[in-house]
């Protein structure tokens, strides 16, 4: 393949149209200066399309078109034509010659332009042009075409860019290119990871938050299931049990019922015998008077009489037996009872008689002590009266003070419960109201589908755009979620800074030392080495003890802690320059630390504990702290601490200090005292980076947020574009304003909860503002009776003796400590009294009960005597008559005997009878009590029925016993009061918080995951980057060695990178060694000799990445004769293997070429050509 001609029409000087025949090997164009020689490889590069005008030495395209010469008119176009033998299909062209074509006009306004690209005369681009030539390695920004520039380019340009030279012959851009989009990945990637971490550093501290909320609900759920299902077991427990019951008094009633009726029949029977006696028995006894006369009559009634009463007096004897037999059964267990109860009376008198001893002996001992506090207060009286009303005073005050931090503390209650309602109520109303706003945005969704629906469109690959729309909203609510969360996080990094800060202006303004200031300023600018800080800069505590600590700390809290004692004195040494004050100063290799003692090791069980422990601090600070706090002691109130105070150093959570010497110090604290942990300048800085990069971060989001915006809104025009002719368009439009009903439905529901949580709110507000005011009247008031029992106490501190001070202080506690005692013993006396005596009661009554049973025996006793004496007495006279009526009973002996017969036989079923009845009314009275309860559990089973139906969940079986479901349910309410109220929602917004939690840790996972496979990619291209540029450094580096040696006549060159390990960190250097000269770097060489050593660099490349033809526009230019003549022989050697069009001045280089093209400027202005081929060839 070579380059057959070059066709010009209106190019630069050359005008109208001319054809100029190129030839294979070796061709020199030549000609004076201004001729327009160089205008032909113009020529050239304008078709194959560079991409600076620049290249073709023109300002502009335009420039290039004929200007008409000295005479003609300016043409409107150019057009140029290379046309190449493409004999050997170098050129994926299905054709043996290719004509690429340009051409330029110029528009109608004289200024712009059109270009234009054709193929064989079919239009083109110079993309593809690009494409067809690269396949030959012909490019207008390459080697093959070297114009007069390129050699001074090559010396002019520095290491890097001659090194970008090799990287674009080597062809790493892919490389490039790819490191590149895997690089911005990586930062999109770790833009994403930073901003996830904080997020999740948010999450923690909500899931932290929640955690003790959660587990009290899970409690509460817990035991509220249990509870449920409890009482559900017992309701299946008691339908169960009333079933049994109903079912088996419907069976006994059955029974009763048969049986009733089995006993009427019987009775019936019965009564019908006794009647037939009773009329037997009087036609005997009718019998009986007509045969014996009237007196018969008479004596017979008698004998019966006295019959009956003996049979009674005999059934009232039997009844006062068995009443005595009772009697006795109930005195013996009388007496058992009182043995017992004498026991116990026994013992409980023993531990009275203990607890009196104890009382009595408590006693004296509290006497004592009072002794000894009407002793102190007499010495105290007797130093002055005034010493004596303080006493009396503070006696009224302490206990009114007691009664007040009662009701404070229970106005505290009320209060803490009011805003646990409130922040529930709180919560209750956001959640509606997040879903009063999604519901809006849901409801503005569905209209907005609703309206893009309405227009009817046909949908024409609709389905996809929405599935890409539903995607990108998906993507967008996730990116709002997580924008929600940073800048939930940003909001409290800016509260944690203005915190910080204002802490700082507060620490810088009450430092109360220029001299802390200046130390401190040393640290910061780190003009001395050493410091560590403040005593309450080092150090963190919890809130609760965060008064205490600060004033057993006190002015120690400025101590500066050092490293050394030297930095404490060059410390010192400064600031007395300065004339700045004083300061104290800890060097940690002087300081010692400590053990509490004795006394504080004794009572320290009864306090909060040591004052150091309750600090947070580096544990190589010890010593220093021991300095600051020793073995203080914290207490909970200053009761508590004046029970122990003496001899150990105590503080109280309210900021009381007694002094181990009984010094008490209290009052107000001012408004802006020192805090542990205050914030440094550090601190501040760190916050406010850490607010930076949040703050950066969330814009990142944000930009994400407005891309994907846009392309939804991209999206939903598509969509519109997509929506024509949908045949279900009814359908849809259905569904959708019936979701927007229901919406509606439902957002004015959650507006209606909403009103309704405003009204409880505005009432608990209420009572919550009423609240505080009284607790705000209460604690002025108890403000004002601590103050003035403060004064108190610091005036009789004043006035009165420490060690009687002290003295009365100790006895008043015991005597309060021995009071209280005595009080318990005799509560607990009074309980047993009260017991014992409930014994003695019941042994009095026992013994009247007994006495009582006695007499009655006796009683009966004398009845019975006197019952058989009748019995006796009347047994006689029923002989006497019986005799008498034997007599007369001989001629009616066969009548009384059949009248007896017949009265016994009357008598058995008189009795039979009376059994009957008995049992008739027993079974009567069973039938009807059993109808009642039948009717009663049949009521009761209707309900549970009812009740075991509305319970939605499985009951567990087998079902426990009543009782044990009793105790159960039981257990569950007091755990369940226990508990108190709980946060609910606690268990949702935890499970809520961790699944998002959980879900951005996996995406974090998953991001750091993506940056190692990213790095290692890069990695990967990186090598392989580096080893394709190393081939082609190796390769040109060969070249260049031979070329340069052959060019120079046996002088040396060669290559070298700046960084041999790393060679895109760096350049790329030329050395040359001309023939007998020194080795020398490529810009410290000679004019001639820098441009033949990047001649030997150029051919070097060419050599390379070897094109069928090559344009050299005066590369000779500033060579010599000799190095212009070692060029052209090289130029003609490489000929054989590609064709070289050379412009040249040089003489030498015109005698080696092989054809000649002359170029003359004409006195028109145009250029013309004048060939002189080989004729040879």
């Amino acid at each position: 393949m070579y380059l057959k001609q070059v066709e010009l029409e209106n190019f630069k000087s050359f005008g109208g149209k001319m054809t100029i025949p190129l030839m294979e090997g070796y061709m020199a164009v030549t000609g004076p200066n201004g001729s327009g020689k160089s205008n032909i490889t113009d020529a050239i590069l304008f078709v194959l399309g560079p991409k600076s005008s620049k290249a073709i030495r023109a300002g502009k395209l335009t420039d290039l078109i004929f200007d008409g010469g000295k005479t003609g008119k300016k043409a409107q176009y150019t057009k140029v034509s290379l046309v190449f033998d493409n004999s050997d299909g170098i050129l994926p062209w299905n054709d043996t010659t290719v004509r690429l074509t340009r051409y330029v006009k110029m528009s109608a306004n004289g200024e712009d332009y059109t270009s234009h690209f054709f193929i064989n005369d079919q239009k083109s681009t110079l993309t593809e042009f690009e494409n067809l030539l690269s396949k030959a390695r012909i490019s207008a920004d390459g080697y093959n075409l070297v114009q007069q520039g390129d050699v001074t380019r090559i010396v002019q340009m520095g290491g890097i860019e001659r090194r970008r030279v090799l990287d674009s012959i080597s062809g790493i851009a892919s490389y490039d290119a790819d490191i590149s989009r895997a690089q911005s990945e990586r930062a999109v990637a770790t833009d994403n990871l930073e901003r996830i971490s904080f997020i999740l550093d948010e999450l923690t501290r909500q899931i932290d938050a929640l955690k003790k909320d959660m587990e009290a609900a899970t409690k509460y759920l817990t035991i509220q299931d249990r509870l449920k299902m409890s009482k559900a077991q017992m309701v299946f427990r008691n339908l169960e049990d009333r079933r049994n019951e109903l079912a088996g008094s419907e069976r006994n009633r059955v029974e009763a019922m048969q049986a009733l009726d089995a006993i009427k029949q019987e009775l019936v029977a019965k009564a019908q015998v006794i009647e037939d006696l009773t009329k037997e028995i009087s036609d005997v006894e009718a019998d009986i008077i007509n045969r014996a006369g009237p007196e018969y009559k008479k004596i017979s009634d008698d004998i019966l009489q006295l019959s009956v009463d003996i049979a009674n007096l005999s059934d009232r004897i039997e009844r006062m037996e068995t009443e005595n037999e009772e009697h006795k059964i109930n005195i013996k267990k009388n007496e058992e009872d009182t043995i017992e109860a004498n026991k116990s009376i026994e013992a409980l008198t023993t531990e009275i008689d203990n607890n009196s001893i104890a009382i009595s002996e408590k006693s004296s001992k509290r006497d004592s002590e009072s002794e000894k506090v009407t002793k102190i207060q007499e010495e105290l009286s007797a130093k002055g009266g005034e010493l004596k009303e303080l006493q009396e005073r503070l006696a009224v005050l302490e206990p009114n003070i007691d009664r007040a931090e009662d009701k404070e503390a229970d106005l505290r209650s009320a209060a803490t419960s009011f805003a646990t309602r409130k922040e529930e109520i709180s919560r209750s109303l956001a959640a509606s109201e997040e879903v009063v706003k999604d519901t809006q945005f849901n409801i503005k969704d569905a209209e907005f589908s609703l309206a893009e629906i309405k227009k009817e469109l046909k949908d024409n690959g609709a389905d996809a755009i929405r599935e890409k729309i539903q995607a990108e909203k998906a993507k967008e609510r996730e990116l709002e979620t997580k924008e929600s969360e940073l800048v939930s996080a940003a909001s409290r990094i800016n509260e944690d800074y203005l915190r910080l800060k204002a802490e700082k202006k507060v620490t810088d303004s009450i430092r109360g030392s220029a001299a802390v200031g200046r130390v401190l300023e040393l640290r910061d600018t780190g003009a001395l080495k050493g410091i560590h800080g403040t005593v309450m800069e080092l150090a963190s505590v919890d809130k609760e003890y965060e008064t205490a600590l600060s004033i057993a700390a006190g002015n120690k809290m400025q101590a500066i802690i050092v490293d050394d004692d030297q930095v404490a004195a060059d410390a010192m040494a400064v600031i007395k320059r300065e004339n700045l004050g004083r300061a104290t100063f800890l060097p940690l290799n002087k300081m010692m630390d400590g053990k509490p003692r004795a006394k504080a090791i004794m009572v320290a069980k009864d306090t909060e504990g040591y004052a150091i422990d309750l600090l947070d601090f580096d544990e190589k600070y010890r010593a220093a702290f021991w300095y600051v706090f020793a073995d203080t002691l914290v207490c909970r109130t200053l009761t508590d601490a004046r029970k122990i105070m003496g001899g150990v150093r105590l503080v109280t959570m309210d900021g009381e200090l007694l002094e181990a010497s009984g010094a008490m110090v209290g009052g107000s604290i001012g408004k802006n005292p020192l805090k542990f942990g205050a914030s440094s300048q550090g601190k501040l800085d760190e916050v406010a980076a850490q607010y930076r990069a949040v703050s950066a971060s969330l814009e990142g989001l944000r930009a994400q947020i407005r891309e994907v915006r846009s392309g939804l809104r991209v999206l939903e025009d598509q969509l519109m574009d997509a929506n024509k002719g949908n045949a279900d368009v009814q359908g849809k439009i259905g569904r959708l304003e019936s979701q927007i009903k229901v919406l509606t439905e439902e957002k004015s529901r959650q507006e209606e909860a909403q009103r309704n949580n405003r009204s409880v709110l505005s009432q608990i507000e209420s009572m919550e503002a009423e609240n505080a005011k009284e607790l705000s009247n209460c604690m002025a008031e108890l403000d004002s009776m601590r103050s003035e029992r403060a004064q108190i106490r610091v005036k009789i501190t004043e006035i009165a003796p420490a060690e009687l001070s002290e003295a009365l202080d100790q006895a008043r506690t015991n005597v309060y400590n021995l009071n209280m005692e005595v009080n318990d013993l005799i509560a607990k006396n009074a309980e047993l009294t009260s017991e014992r005596s409930s014994f003695e009661n019941a042994k009095a009554l026992m013994a009247r009960a007994t006495v009582t049973y006695v007499e009655r025996i006796e009683s009966n006793n004398q009845k019975i005597t006197g019952s058989r004496a009748t019995i006796e007495r009347k047994t006689i006279d029923k002989v006497s008559l019986e005799k008498i009526k034997s007599q007369m009973d001989e001629n009616i002996a066969d009548l009384n005997e059949r009248k007896s017969d017949l009265l016994v036989e009357r008598t058995k079923a008189e009795s039979d009878k009376g059994k009957l009845l008995d049992d008739k009314d027993a079974k009567q009275y069973l039938v009807e009590n059993l109808g009642t309860t039948i009717e009663n559990l049949g009521k009761e089973v209707e309900a549970l029925v009812t009740e075991t139906e509305s319970i939605a969940f499985e009951v567990e079986t087998p079902l426990p016993s009543e009782n044990e479901l009793k105790r159960t349910i039981k257990n569950c309410e007091d755990d369940l009061s226990k508990l108190g109220n709980v946060n609910l929602r606690a268990i949702e917004d935890h499970n809520v918080t961790k699944a998002r939690y959980d879900a951005l840790e996996k995406e974090s996972d998953q991001l750091k995951d993506r940056i190692k496979d990213l790095n290692e990619l890069m990695d990967t291209l990186g090598e392989q980057k580096k080893g394709l540029f190393m081939k082609t450094y190796d390769g040109i580096d060969v070249n260049f060695r031979s070329i340069y040696a052959e060019l120079s006549g046996g002088g040396e060159a060669f290559m070298k990178l700046e960084n041999e390990d790393d060679p895109f960190a760096g350049g790329l250097l030329i050395n040359a060694k001309p023939k007998n000269g020194k080795l020398l770097r490529l810009e410290a060489l000679s004019g001639g000799e820098k441009s033949l050593t990047a001649l030997a660099f150029i051919f070097a490349i060419q050599e390379f990445q070897p094109s069928p033809f090559y344009v050299l526009d005066e590369v000779d230019m500033f060579l010599d004769s000799v190095n212009a003549e070692m060029v052209a022989k090289r130029v003609r050697e490489s000929s054989a293997k590609a064709q070289f069009i050379q412009v040249s001045l040089r003489k030498v280089t015109l005698a080696l070429a092989q054809h000649l093209i002359g170029v003359a400027r004409l006195p028109s202005g145009l250029s013309k050509v004048i060939m002189q081929p080989d004729m040879e060839e």
